[in-house]
């Protein structure tokens, strides 16, 4: 089982950052299926500092989710390390550093996937977060910016000398966004090269993809981030998944078995068929009420319930009618009539 500068998540299975989606409503319910660590949107350090007015609900958390990790992100050592010794973030048992977003606004801004330009700041951003934490320490990475040109492994070695105790290889180039196939060769010669832990990040959807991710990258845990969307249950098939020797799920040359991918079908659909979406979908309402104001507990939900009843009968009928939403009431009334 990893562990993570003496942190043990409850699996070797995380939930992904997300930015718009891993709210601490979703992360309860995914946390409660056996996601082994859990992770907060992604939290400016400036905006920390600054008394940014959403910073709070971004940190808010539930006791389901334990341990936690805290995501941050910057390019000023000076700001992530007050960021890092705010007394809001103490809670947290890991604080991560996003340098992995691809979205043009924070890039432009030099902090994401633009700090992996630049391996010197990587390790002086760790070590400035390090000092203010107090408590490990771990990096979010993508291939690179420009495809065909790897940065990974260069830039993970600067955040192992920074002090970093974990780091997460999503191995799509910057350029590609969330397009194409991760290329988990990346993952693997990261987790060759260096001493400290390595989650590999992307295209884990189900018990397939999870197996091929592992046998590919080698890596100490794997992170689910889109794949989990709709379906917090997934970390329970994974987690299943995870438990099977070796010898079961792979033949001689390395590819996974007949008897696997069945045993997985059958284990999926037993899963799924006990999920109750209207159960989840309410508890996530009730969690974002603690913290949020009705209206934005509303928007905040209507990519959520569409990807609730995604895959159902009635997914074309929740999609319209979130569209049309505006109250609370509207938003249980699509959980109660809909889901």
């Amino acid at each position: 089982m990893i562990e993570i500068g003496g942190v043990k998540p409850k699996s070797s299975v995380f939930l992904a950052p997300l930015a718009g989606f891993t709210d601490a409503g979703f992360r309860g319910l995914c946390a409660q299926y056996g996601a082994g660590l859990t992770y907060t949107e992604m939290v400016s350090a400036k905006g920390m500092c600054y008394g940014n007015r959403g910073t709070d609900a971004l940190l808010y958390t539930t006791p389901a989710e334990s341990p936690k990790a805290v995501q941050l992100f910057g390019s000023e050592p000076e700001f992530m390390y007050r960021a890092a010794k705010d007394e809001r973030i103490a809670k947290f048992d890991i604080a991560d550093i996003n340098m992995g977003c691809p979205v043009r606004k924070i890039v432009s801004n030099g902090d994401g996937s633009a700090l992996m330009e630049n391996p010197s700041l990587i390790e002086e951003t760790v070590r400035a977060v390090k000092e203010g934490f107090g408590k490990p320490v771990t990096v979010k990475l993508r291939a690179g910016v420009r495809q065909g040109e790897p940065l990974v492994t260069e830039c993970a070695v600067a955040a192992e000398r920074g002090g970093a105790d974990c780091v997460t290889v999503h191995p799509r180039y910057r350029e590609q966004m969330y397009a194409g196939q991760a290329d988990h060769e990346l993952t693997a010669a990261v987790k060759s090269t260096l001493k400290i832990p390595v989650i590999a990040n992307g295209d884990v959807v189900d018990a397939l993809s999870f197996w091929r991710v592992k046998r590919e990258s080698g890596a100490d845990a794997v992170m689910v981030g889109r794949g989990a969307l709709g379906k917090p249950w997934i970390f329970s098939l994974l987690n299943w998944a995870d438990s099977l020797e070796d010898s079961f799920v792979y033949d001689g040359s390395g590819n996974v078995r007949e008897d696997a991918v069945r045993a997985a079908a059958v284990k999926a659909h037993e899963i799924a068929s006990h999920f109750d979406a209207k159960r989840a979908a309410r508890e996530h309402v009730s969690t974002l009420r603690e913290f949020l104001p009705d209206r934005t507990v509303v928007n905040a939900m209507k990519l959520h319930l569409c990807h609730y009843a995604k895959n159902t009968s009635n997914a074309k009928e929740v999609k319209l009618a979130v569209a049309a939403s505006s109250t609370i009431e509207d938003t249980f009334g699509i959980i109660d009539d809909l889901l």
